[in-house]
């Protein structure tokens, strides 16, 4: 039976971005089929106090906010506490993760160490409540290594690491067991691209899978020079440069970006992306050497701070003048996710001297 419920309304190309974003956030309802009409989709949303929070979320002009019939996925249990009520304790059921990483039909979730013991109960449970995801892997320690990789467990569905995430309508070849990918940084990925002009080189340094790289090229006729020590991660870049449509050019390139930049770099370039938060820093002087004045470093750091702002700031400012270089501007400050209580994943956009 069809039930009246409240609805964001997106244009179709934004569908499974957007459905990605609220579901992880808990916001998209779940027990209800998205509703497509012409060029523009339905999504349910659990309530209507959601709106404030969704807007700023998708960050999209063409939105907007109502009410209609929505028709019912199943009569299955809407929500992992749901699902797991006759399996677990109260005390248990709060335990239970309150978001996930989605990328593409793989479901990601962290499971806390009070519920190993029912781990894959848990991931069985997640696929009763949204079937439409083919897999839910559990994370197994933090990500480590020269690559960025961390382990996964299996625990429930189809066993695979790799599938196509989709971002703003750019696809992406991912496999989570041999290289980096965070869907956290969505909203990164279209921020630094919205900055890029056309005829603009950029140097990806770290691109890992390549979601700046594609992200830029996808918009803009711009060339950028994408660059990972991990072949893994270039060969998924190149594997995705064959399914989307590009008016930009990415090179592709397995190198250390600190030799890429002595050896290799053909010229100076117009703007950097330094997404490795945790060695970004050592990479800086090299990056300095390489920008053309005038151009933009888009710097990432964790940090842990009270004021993580005005610190980043400070210590750019202090490293890129050790570096022998100047800053014209700073022009954007912003944490970009949490990575651990009290520390932040922060970036830092600054036109260099």
């Amino acid at each position: 039976m069809s039930s009246e419920k409240y609805y964001v309304k997106i244009p179709s190309i934004m569908g499974e971005t957007a459905r990605q974003i609220l579901l992880e956030k808990g916001l998209l309802n779940p027990s209800y089929r998205i509703i497509s009409e012409g060029s523009h989709l339905y999504l349910p949303l659990v309530n209507k106090s959601t709106e404030i929070e969704v807007r700023s979320l998708l960050s999209i002009e063409d939105v907007e906010f109502g009410t209609r019939e929505f028709a019912p996925i199943s009569e299955g249990p809407n929500t992992l506490s749901d699902a797991l009520s006759d399996r677990l304790t109260k005390e248990q059921l709060g335990l239970l993760p309150r978001s996930y990483d989605l990328v593409g039909d793989i479901a990601v979730l962290e499971i806390p160490d009070e519920l190993s013991a029912f781990s894959e109960t848990i991931g069985n449970a997640f696929l009763k409540v949204h079937p439409s995801f083919s897999t839910v892997l559990g994370k197994k320690g933090a990500v480590s290594g020269t690559i960025r990789v961390r382990d996964y467990s299996l625990l429930a569905g189809e066993d695979k690491t790799d599938t196509i995430h989709i971002e703003y309508g750019c696809k992406i070849r991912v496999d989570l067991a041999k290289a980096y990918f965070s869907p956290r940084l969505l909203e990164e990925h279209n921020q630094v691209s919205n900055q890029v002009v056309d005829d603009e080189t950029v140097l990806d340094m770290f691109t890992g899978v390549g979601p700046f790289a594609l992200h830029i090229a996808k918009k803009h006729a711009a060339r950028v020079l994408a660059v990972d020590i991990n072949s893994e991660a270039i060969s998924l870049l190149k594997e995705s440069l064959k399914i989307n449509k590009l008016v930009g050019e990415v090179i592709p390139t397995i190198s250390d970006a600190r030799e890429y930049i002595r050896e290799r770099l053909p010229d100076k370039v117009d703007r950097i992306i330094m997404n490795h938060p945790s060695k970004a820093k050592e990479y800086l002087p090299d990056a300095c050497q390489a920008i053309k004045s005038g151009g933009i470093l888009h710097y990432y750091e964790f940090m842990s701070s009270e004021n993580p702002e005005d610190e980043l700031k400070k210590q750019i400012t202090e490293m890129i003048e050790a570096a022998g270089r100047k800053i014209k501007a700073i022009s954007r400050v912003r944490r970009v996710r949490d990575s651990a209580p009290y520390e932040y994943q922060m970036v830092c956009d600054v036109s260099v001297r």
